[in-house]
Formats: C-alpha cells, structure tokens, sequence
C-alpha cells in the first residue's frame, strides 16, 4: 500500500493498537454515536476534536507515526483486514439510544452533532 504520489508506504490508522473505539454521548439525550481516536493522542493535532466517526476510519492515513504498532501479527493478515475493513464499517453515522438501540432517524427531523 503506497501513495502514488510520493511512492512512501500509508499506514492506516485503523491497524493501529492505539485506534480506540468509543461512545461520544449528548449530555441532553443520553443518545450516543461511536467514534474513534488515537490512544497516543495524534488525531489531537491540527484539529478542533480529536475523534473521528466510525465510518470514516478507513480515510485515516499518514505516511510516518512515531507511535504506530499494527495489530496484525504478519503483512499477509494486515493486507485481509484493510481489505475487508470498509465492508465490516457503517457507511454513515449511526446514532444509538442510551439502552444501545439504533435511533431512528425518520423521526428527527434535522440534527447536528450537538444534538446527538
């Protein structure tokens, strides 16, 4: 996996031991959506939140990482999970009740991520 550009190898953020699910939750619902983040705090930098919705994870790349350790014990078994990761992936946000059923969002009639 290179950047075609530079010819340098992309690491993915979501190989990563530090790349950590949790449950963003709206204080004034109890409503939650999941995200992720980097343990080590590197999505801190250049950016207001340091977070990133589930669905977009695979689009978290950089070329270089100081503190980057994949979960993949080999290249081969690195290679199958990248590939089959925006399949097992949402493909948009998802928001869920407190008691972890899906919000249905044909009832709410516009949101923000405030209001989750």
């Amino acid at each position: 996996m290179t950047d075609s550009d530079t010819g340098s190898k992309l690491i993915k953020c979501a190989d990563c031991l530090h790349c950590k699910q949790f449950r963003e939750v709206s204080p004034s619902t109890g409503r939650y959506a999941l995200k992720v983040r980097c343990a080590k705090g590197h999505w801190q930098e250049g950016r207001k939140r340091g977070a990133c919705d589930l669905f977009r994870v695979t689009a978290r790349r950089t070329q270089k990482c100081r503190d980057y350790v994949s979960m993949s014990t080999d290249d081969e078994d690195r290679q199958r999970f990248l590939a089959g990761l925006a399949a097992d992936l949402p493909r948009e946000r998802i928001l869920y009740e407190a008691d972890g059923e899906p919000v249905d969002l044909t009832e709410v009639t516009s949101w923000t991520a405030t209001d989750m």
